[in-house]
C-alpha cells in the first residue's frame, strides 16, 4: 500500500496502513500540539521544517521518524518559548522542558544540565550510562549521585551491609578460582 500524502511505501502503524513513517509522525505531532493547546502547523509547514540530513538543529544527532528502540533520537515537534517551531530529537525536547526558557540551546559545548542540582556543569562531571542504555552521560552529575548513594546507605544501613558481604564473598570465590 502507498502513503496517501506522498505516494511512498506505507507502513502498518497502530493498525493503519495508509501512511509512511514520516507522515504518520506528522499526524501524531499535530495531534499532540492540539492536545497541548499549542500552534498546530500544517503538513506543508512540517515538511518545510524537516532538516535535509535529519540532524537535530539543537544537538546535531541524526533523528528517525519511529524510535525503533532508540526513543531519544525520535523526531518531535518542538515549540520554543519565543514562538518558533522546529523538529528536534526527543532528547533536546526533554531538556527544553527541564530548563528555564530556551536556555538549553545556549549550553556551552561540552557541558550538560544536571536535573538534580539544576546547574550547568562540564561533561566530565557526569558519569556514563552502560552500553545497554546508549553510552551517553547520565542525567545527574557525579556529586548528586554520590549524595543519593550516601543517603540510601544511611537509610538502608542493614541492607547495605548485607549486600556488601555478599559482594565480598563472591569476589573472594572468584579470586581463589582464578589463582
Amino acid at each position: 500500500m502507498k502513503c496517501y500524502v506522498c505516494g511512498s511505501d506505507a507502513v502498518k502503524i497502530f493498525q493503519r496502513t495508509n501512511m509512511c513513517e514520516q507522515h504518520s509522525r506528522f499526524h501524531q505531532m499535530q495531534r499532540t500540539a492540539k492536545q497541548d493547546k499549542k500552534y498546530v502547523p500544517s503538513l506543508f509547514e512540517l515538511e518545510k521544517l524537516v532538516p535535509k540530513d535529519m540532524a537535530c538543529p539543537d544537538c546535531g544527532v541524526t533523528m528517525n521518524w519511529r524510535d525503533h528502540g532508540n526513543r531519544n533520537k525520535g523526531a518531535v515537534l518542538q515549540h520554543y518559548r519565543d514562538g518558533k517551531v522546529a523538529i528536534t530529537c526527543m532528547s533536546c525536547n526533554t531538556k527544553h522542558g527541564l530548563m528555564q526558557g530556551d536556555s538549553y540551546c545556549e549550553l556551552p559545548t561540552g557541558h550538560k544540565y544536571c536535573a538534580k542540582c539544576k546547574t550547568i556543569k562540564p561533561l566530565f562531571d557526569f558519569g556514563k550510562r552502560g552500553k545497554k542504555e546508549g553510552n551517553y552521560p547520565k542525567s545527574h552529575c557525579k556529586v548528586c549521585l554520590l549524595e543519593d548513594q550516601k543517603r540510601w546507605r544511611y537509610l538502608n544501613n542493614e541492607r547495605y551491609i548485607e549486600l556488601n558481604k555478599k559482594h565480598n564473598e563472591k569476589r573472594k570465590k572468584h579470586e581463589s578460582s582464578t589463582v
